[in-house]
C-alpha cells in the first residue's frame, strides 16, 4: 500500500508533538525517512519574535530536505529581502535525493526576511521565509 501525502503530514504532526525527530519505514517497493528539524525551529524561534501588532507570515518546508533559495539552474534567488511578492509565489526548493518540492507564499506581502540557508537542512513546518502582509 502506498504512503500517502496525507499520512506524511500526521507523521509529522505526531513526530513534532512528541519530540521525536526522526523516522525511518520501509516497505518493499517503497521507503520513507521523515526528519523534523526541532532543534533548529527552536533556536530559530527568538528571531522570529515578533511584537504583538506584527501580522508576518511564515512560509514553512512541507517536506524534510535541504533547502535551497535558487533554482540549481539559475543564480538569482526566488526571492530577496524587501521583494514584492503574491500569495502562492515560489520562495526556495526543498530537495529530496533527485526531487525539488516548491514552498510557497502562504499570502501576498514584501518579503521581510529569507530564514532558512541555502543547503540547510529543513524538517516538516521549518520556517524558511519570513513575509509582511500588504496592508
Amino acid at each position: 500500500m502506498p504512503i500517502e501525502l496525507t499520512d506524511i503530514a500526521r507523521l509529522a504532526q505526531i513526530l513534532e508533538r512528541s519530540g521525536v525527530d526522526t523516522i525511518e519505514i520501509e516497505e518493499p517497493g517503497q521507503s520513507l525517512k521523515l526528519v523534523v528539524d526541532t532543534g533548529q525551529r527552536m533556536a530559530a524561534a527568538p528571531t522570529l519574535a515578533a511584537p504583538a501588532a506584527d501580522r508576518s507570515v511564515v512560509a514553512k518546508a512541507d517536506v524534510a530536505g535541504h533547502f535551497l533559495a535558487a533554482h540549481p539552474w539559475r543564480d538569482k534567488p526566488f526571492v530577496a529581502q524587501g521583494q514584492r511578492i503574491e500569495a502562492g509565489a515560489i520562495v526556495g526548493l526543498v530537495k529530496i535525493g533527485l526531487l525539488y518540492a516548491p514552498i510557497v507564499a502562504p499570502a501576498a506581502g514584501i518579503v521581510d526576511a529569507v530564514i532558512a540557508k541555502t543547503g540547510a537542512t529543513v524538517g516538516y513546518g521549518t520556517p524558511v521565509v519570513r513575509i509582511r502582509p500588504l496592508s
